[in-house]
């Protein structure tokens, strides 16, 4: 299979996503900035706490916000997802991937270590496998796979189109920054964006994209 995909393509579709289903993403981005800012800003306000009480809480609250972000990231990557493949935007995919909760779990500290191990290495080995090895968390999602075979999978999928894929993450990063720019009410529209364009290139690479995918409208209200 020739794998490749088109960087225009995947911000256009993720640009159109967010415009079309902004009655989803907007409370969606909220509760998730809401849950992953509770336990970092009680982490944050421990340490003005007696310095053995601040160690103690702070400790809490660190793992309690490195759970919600696992939460999160499957959450972030099922939305995207969900949209690709003409699903349309359910709050529901928040939380109701809690069962691949130790498959990405495991899967984060793999990639996190192989990634803090190429930085030390000269920094260059870092990036590459940071971008090289992206995918894994597709893979848990989309496939259910565990650490090892997710990270294996991605290996396969980005094989060939790395320097592709690093100038689609940095583009990621400027729509971010543009974002955070502006009062950061930006990220609210540019955080749909990435998390749709994103799954469009794991399906694209994947040689699953629909021909001619289209923006799904957000789900009907009850």
């Amino acid at each position: 299979m020739d794998k490749d995909f088109s960087i225009d393509d995947a911000l256009g579709y993720g640009w159109d996503c967010m415009k079309n289903n902004l009655k989803f993403f907007i409370p969606a981005v909220l509760l998730m900035w809401v849950a992953a800012g509770i336990p970092s800003g009680l982490q944050s306000a421990s340490s003005f706490l007696n310095w053995k009480v601040a160690i103690v809480f702070g400790t809490v609250f660190g793992l309690v916000s490195f759970v919600v972000g696992i939460f999160i990231s499957i959450a972030g990557v099922k939305i995207g997802l969900g949209f690709v493949d003409g699903r349309p935007g359910d709050l529901s995919d928040l939380y109701n991937g809690y069962p691949l909760f130790w498959k990405m779990l495991g899967t984060w500290i793999l990639y996190m270590l192989l990634v803090l191990a190429g930085l030390i290495l000269l920094i260059v080995p870092g990036i590459y496998w940071a971008v090289r090895y992206r995918f894994s968390m597709y893979a848990v999602v989309d496939e259910g796979l565990g650490p090892v075979e997710a990270m294996k999978r991605s290996g396969q999928l980005t094989r060939g189109v790395w320097w592709h894929l690093a100038f689609f993450y940095l583009a990621m990063v400027g729509i971010n920054m543009l974002g955070s720019c502006l009062c950061l009410v930006g990220l609210l529209f540019a955080v749909p964006v990435v998390i749709v364009a994103e799954a469009y290139v794991f399906r694209s690479l994947k040689g699953q994209l629909a021909v001619g995918t289209k923006p799904v409208p957000p789900q009907p209200a009850a």
